[in-house]
């Protein structure tokens, strides 16, 4: 049996069909086999040594570009936008949903498998589905 394992920033995802977690409407039959544009996490690559140094630091890496940032310097702001936007896509998890794009990644069909799965750049996730908590009346 094969199994891919993505490099990089890079993610395997299965994305969801309309038939499955639809909500409370109701797709005619011919619809329910359609992918969506919500997809599982179902594999990320484990954190690097450096990964880990940076989310462990981050505080103090904020913190420190934010005041050079605030004396003016422009690059500082570019660092702090990038190291935002990293540690974002760092606390992507196995088993959360994500929206992604139609038209992104290499869909492929693993051996023994019966679904398809489709390898996406971290950077084309757009958003992290929240399950909605019950709210108390």
């Amino acid at each position: 049996m094969s199994k891919v394992i993505p490099f990089g920033d890079r993610i395997l995802v299965k994305r969801r069909k309309i038939g499955e977690k639809a909500g409370s409407i109701i797709m005619p039959d011919q619809v329910k086999e359609r992918d969506t544009d919500l997809a599982e996490v179902i594999y990320i690559p484990e954190l690097t040594f450096s990964d880990k140094e940076i989310l462990d630091n981050a505080e103090q890496i904020v913190k420190a570009l934010t005041e050079k940032a605030i004396a003016g310097n422009d690059k500082a702001l570019i660092a702090l936008l990038r190291i935002n936007e990293f540690v974002k896509m760092k606390s992507i998890k196995v088993g959360d949903g994500v929206l992604i794009s139609k038209y992104v990644g290499v869909t492929f069909h693993e051996t023994g498998e019966t679904e398809d799965l489709t390898l996406v750049n971290s950077s084309d996730v757009i958003g992290l589905v929240m399950k909605e908590e019950a709210k108390d009346v």
